[in-house]
């Protein structure tokens, strides 16, 4: 087990009371929340993995378990993992998208002191931990109106492509979370450039239909960056070396965005599409008392979604644009949100609602 992080949110961690495991299982990075249960719920610690160095998932989970115990003394006896990928009505296992090893709940509370384990989509956890975060690291893109009891929607680049709807229910007087594949959905693309990119991805990557996962997602942003070199002649820079001694990062296209053209023209294709969308799941869904954007990438370059390039795009519908002027958008900064998605599902569970 390869530790990437630490982070401690406490200034020491009392052992006293219960602790609930909130888990969030990406194609990139594996998040572990640990929250006291003493008196209100609080995050006292998170550890961080690479997805990808995990081999077998029962075991990763025993191996953190001793290590909560044998550093902290701390035995979870509940627990909510969120994880990219279709999670099926009975909540045990799951393979999540983009990477090899299966998910399965039974087998880990065999090995760990996890009596109650159970799991939810990435984004059903998104939506879910919208409730708990600081209303601060929720930023406003577009006022809009309030409508009582609609819909909200929330989508999220990273890894993949993420998508969830909350649902009023009137019964419980709350929202409740609805998963979605979206993100595997195909994509429309309409002028010279876009459809270019298209024969470009379908071309290199494999036969299969291009989704909205293929390009609005860390891969993508190198898919776009790596086409722009063959649809346009750019003069080649210091960045451009760095750019590809680091394997196309999308975190170097990123941070020089404003410095390079190549990398500039990039993130303008890629909030275009963005929201374009937006503006499709807010139409399917019928988002209209909100579309919150989550996912790294979204935290990281939160000034693209205030340009006037996704606005304009996010607008562009002939019978309603404005209907879609007046929905609320927002972009959620806290990292950590899935994990207080987790711990909402796991209170949610108990209540027997979920």
């Amino acid at each position: 087990m390869v530790l990437s992080r630490e982070v401690l949110y406490v200034d020491s961690i009392e052992k006293e009371g219960s602790f609930f495991l909130a888990g969030d299982i990406g194609g990139t990075n594996s998040n572990i929340g640990i929250f006291s249960l003493k008196s209100s719920p609080v995050l006292v610690l998170s550890l961080h993995y690479k997805s990808q160095k995990i081999e077998d998932f029962t075991s990763f989970m025993k191996d953190m378990d001793t290590y909560l115990y044998d550093r902290y003394g701390i035995r979870c006896t509940r627990g909510c993992i969120g994880v990219s990928g279709i999670v099926y009505p009975a909540r045990v296992s799951v393979h999540p998208t983009n990477l090899s090893f299966w998910i399965n709940v039974n087998e880990v509370m065999k090995v760990t002191s996890l009596k109650d384990l159970f799991l939810i989509n990435d984004f059903e956890a998104v939506a879910l931990g919208r409730e708990l975060i600081n209303p601060h690291d929720i930023l406003v893109i577009q006022q809009g109106v309030y409508r009582l009891h609609a819909n909200e929607g929330f989508i999220g680049a990273g890894t993949g492509l993420g998508k969830s709807l909350m649902v009023w229910a009137a019964d419980n007087r709350r929202y409740f979370p609805v998963a979605s594949e979206g993100g595997h959905a195909d994509i429309p693309l309409y002028d010279p450039l876009e459809r270019a990119l298209g024969d470009y991805i379908y071309g290199t990557y494999g036969a299969c239909p291009i989704s909205w996962e293929g390009i609005l997602s860390g891969a993508g942003i190198q898919r776009i960056y790596r086409f722009l070199g063959t649809y346009k002649n750019y003069p080649r820079t210091e960045l451009t070396a760095e750019i590809e001694v680091h394997d196309f990062s999308p975190d170097k296209i990123s941070l020089y965005a404003q410095q390079d053209e190549r990398c500039n023209d990039t993130f303008k294709t890629y909030v275009k599409l963005y929201a374009r969308c937006a503006k499709n799941f807010v139409l399917e869904g019928l988002t209209l008392n909100g579309l919150y954007i989550a996912g790294g990438i979204a935290a990281k370059n939160t000034g693209m979604f205030l340009s006037s390039l996704f606005i304009d795009e996010f607008l562009r519908c002939g019978k309603h644009s404005k209907t879609l002027a007046s929905v609320p958008v927002f972009v959620i900064a806290d990292y950590n949100v899935s994990l207080y998605g987790a711990l909402v599902a796991g209170q949610l569970r108990k209540a027997n609602l979920f």
